[in-house]
């Protein structure tokens, strides 16, 4: 009789050594739940707090890692796609899918020509980039080159409009956004302010205003022509960086 009531002794203590473990590998389990949920707020809390930060690149800057920008904190990308009527960027292709597979958003650009017309620059651009609804909005590079940087000969403001305007009235029909004007300080005072009000604008300035001359925000501001990074034609080429006006998250949406 002792040694039966002993052994149910024993059953209920090896029950309640259970009862025991299992509590305490169940509040260790909950405990580490904890901790990584935590992490995992924190983390996406300092990446929604950082701004966030592009370049824009060319055949000039020949062969890119982009897994290795990213290393360095790139988030987006400007690609250029098309030049005027019949140009395309040799490395367009490459880029395009080099950045989309490495980062967080993509655009194209389209460098405006003021010597063909704009119905025949923007087909130049539809042909060439995909529409992808993950994409950054198109943008026309809109600046001064050749014989146009000199003070008596650029174009007048009707020029201008009769090609910009169509140029950026065909993409948004095509790409169902409002593309993106990315010019200098000059050019918006003289050209685009007052006149394209309810496009985006990428600002070239390497003051990075608040705001643009006119009270307007811009959207993403280019901040030099002159960065390097060993993953940018092994460190040989200059880069252009630039900022987006807000961070990662926001970009996201964007």
């Amino acid at each position: 009789m002792a040694n039966t009531r002993a052994r149910r002794r024993k059953r209920r203590n090896n029950k309640h050594l259970i009862t025991i473990i299992l509590a305490v590998l169940l509040l260790i389990i909950v405990l580490a739940a904890v901790v990584l949920t935590a992490r995992f707020i924190s983390n996406i809390m300092n990446e929604d707090d950082t701004q966030a930060v592009g370049v824009d690149v060319c055949i000039f800057q020949k062969e890119i890692d982009w897994d290795g920008l990213a290393s360095e904190g790139v988030t987006f990308a400007f690609v250029k796609a098309t030049e005027g009527s019949g140009h395309q960027d040799e490395n367009f292709e490459t880029n395009w899918e080099g950045a989309r597979k490495s980062l967080e958003r993509v655009g194209a650009y389209h460098f405006l020509s003021y010597d063909s017309p704009g119905e025949t620059q923007a087909e130049n651009f539809i042909n060439t980039v995909p529409k992808k609804r993950d994409s950054l909005p198109p943008a026309i590079d809109v600046e001064f080159y050749g014989s146009y940087k000199n003070t008596g000969e650029h174009p007048s403001q009707e020029h201008m409009d009769e090609i910009l305007t169509v140029v950026l009235d065909r993409l948004e029909d095509e790409y169902k956004t409002k593309p993106i004007i990315y010019t200098n300080n000059f050019i918006y005072d003289t050209y685009i302010s007052g006149k394209y009000d309810d496009y985006p604008i990428w600002i070239s300035d390497p003051d990075i205003p608040e705001t643009l001359s006119d009270g307007r925000e811009w959207d993403f501001c280019q901040y030099t022509f002159r960065n390097k990074s060993q993953y940018v034609a092994h460190g040989e080429k200059y880069i252009d960086m630039n900022v987006f006006k807000g961070n990662i998250s926001k970009l996201r949406r964007y």
